[in-house]
């Protein structure tokens, strides 16, 4: 037993090193002037695209729509999934996000224009909706301690064409390279849209929006990223 620990031990320690050592590799190849300018330059376009946002989600409250009827949603339970929406969404940006810094560290840059890009997309479909909740929402402005504290600043209520519960996991599972963290990211987006739809915060249009807005959305930003902007700063900053 006691050489069975040891050799346990043994592979975790192998297994942290080889972990360590990857992280280094993908930190030092990287050309920090080029990527510190590149950075800096989509955190600008990001950044706009939330002010955006912010605007249009706030203008969206303050319009009085009627809500729609949904076949789907009314033949399903409604079952309080609203954690699985606030902190479990929380934590797959936490998640997400460390191992994107940990490991990609070249492609942070088009993470961020393509979170941008998503947000500013759906902002404009948030605007031109008018559709307002679905009948039988479990209201998370109330009912959710982490959102009932950012509803109206940073997140907003008549936003459903399309789901970004749903939607910005997909984007992870396709920014990733990796076959684990695909299927992971598909899966908590499989759950989220899951959790939309039986909390009724979402219509059924919406969860399949997001699958197929995502991936166009992917595949544009893609080709304007590295077509167009990242050729403008590899002009300013040569990287190796």
């Amino acid at each position: 037993r006691l050489r069975a620990a040891f050799t346990l031990a043994d592979k975790a320690e192998a297994g942290v090193r080889q972990e360590l050592a990857e992280i280094k590799e993908s930190w030092d190849d990287l050309h920090y002037k080029w990527w510190c300018l590149t950075l800096a330059g989509v955190v600008g376009l990001f950044a706009c695209s939330y002010f955006f946002y912010t605007n249009l989600g706030w203008y969206a409250d303050q319009r009085i729509l009627p809500g729609g009827i949904d076949p789907l949603l009314a033949a399903l339970p409604t079952v309080n999934m609203l954690p699985v929406l606030s902190w479990g969404w929380l934590a797959v940006h936490l998640y997400a996000a460390v191992h994107a810094v940990l490991y990609y560290p070249r492609q942070m840059p088009f993470l961020l224009f393509l979170l941008g890009s998503f947000i500013g997309v759906r902002s404009v479909f948030v605007f031109l909706s008018p559709i307002g909740a679905p009948h039988g929402i479990l209201d998370m402005s109330k009912m959710d301690y982490l959102f009932s504290r950012v509803m109206g600043t940073y997140t907003f209520q008549n936003e459903f064409v399309f789901s970004g519960h749903t939607g910005i996991p997909f984007l992870f599972s396709l920014f990733f390279e990796s076959k684990f963290h695909k299927r992971l990211f598909l899966f908590f987006s499989l759950v989220m849209a899951a959790a939309c739809l039986l909390t009724k915060n979402h219509y059924a249009v919406d969860i399949l929006g997001a699958y197929f807005m995502g991936y166009a959305i992917f595949i544009l930003s893609r080709d304007v990223y590295f077509r167009k902007i990242r050729p403008i700063f590899l002009k300013v900053i040569p990287a190796p």
